[in-house]
């Protein structure tokens, strides 16, 4: 069984049409290339009580809750706050992530102190574009982990510290195909290949296009058993569906 994971990110600026939120969708692509299934994707605004909320929600549901946003120094930047105040833990200046920032800012380091406010036990992240630095918690057998909103920070703090962790956490891989096929109605390709979506270890989706397209996932202990059952699908699709095109993972080229 996959290990399920759920994204939150925090922003008024979202819930307002402000600002458009890409890193879900980032994340959602990163987490299940890691193997998680992602079960929930929540935006929340820049209040504690509904990051609170949202996080014991999230609890619920994974054993992973990843967030993005509202790490920083500015007032409203609650996120660590409300973690903490969410899991009954104190809010410390972690003297790690505060060295983090002086790393970077040196005398400048006092104007972003708050950023280095973290609930107790928190492991913080190094930040290496911007200035905040993120943090994952271990709680309860739950694995929280806070990233910062700016997409560049985000993604460059989970490819380089969060991925590897991971990886090791899930031992899973998964790789994906993508088809284009010779196909005109979507309704067509699904009635030769809905019995597939049954088969283990694989998630199949139909895009109403034109030609119809089709996204395979395929997971494994490895990739290289990803890889197997990436194309044993492929293998028994191309006898059902004229396939025109396809593109997969580099690791299964």
């Amino acid at each position: 069984m996959k290990a399920r994971a759920s994204i939150m990110v925090i922003g008024s600026e979202i819930l307002k049409g402000v600002t458009l939120d890409t890193n879900s969708n980032w994340l959602a692509r990163k987490l299940t290339n890691l193997g998680f299934e992602v079960v929930r994707i929540l935006v929340v605004p820049d209040s504690i009580e509904d990051i609170s909320w949202g996080l014991r929600a999230l609890l619920g549901l994974s054993s992973l809750i990843v967030t993005t946003g509202g790490l920083g120094f500015t007032e409203d930047d609650i996120t660590a706050e409300a973690i903490a105040s969410s899991l009954g833990l104190k809010l410390d200046k972690n003297e790690e992530a505060f060295n983090m920032i002086k790393a970077r800012h040196g005398d400048e380091a006092y104007k972003y102190v708050k950023a280095a406010f973290m609930p107790e036990k928190a492991r913080p992240l190094p930040n290496e574009v911007g200035v905040s630095p993120g943090f994952l918690l271990e709680f309860q057998g739950r694995l929280v982990i806070a990233l910062p909103g700016v997409p560049a920070e985000m993604r460059e703090m989970f490819e380089r510290y969060v991925e590897p962790l991971l990886q090791k956490v899930t031992g899973r891989a998964s790789v994906k195909a993508s088809i284009v096929t010779g196909h005109m109605v979507e309704a067509e390709v699904d009635g030769y290949i809905k019995d597939l979506r049954r088969l283990s270890d694989v998630y199949i989706k139909t895009h109403a296009e034109r030609p119809v397209k089709v996204t395979i996932v395929a997971y494994g202990n490895s990739a290289e058993d990803a890889c197997i059952r990436l194309n044993e699908v492929l293998s028994e699709i191309s006898k059902r569906l004229r396939v025109v095109h396809v593109e997969k993972t580099e690791t299964c080229q």
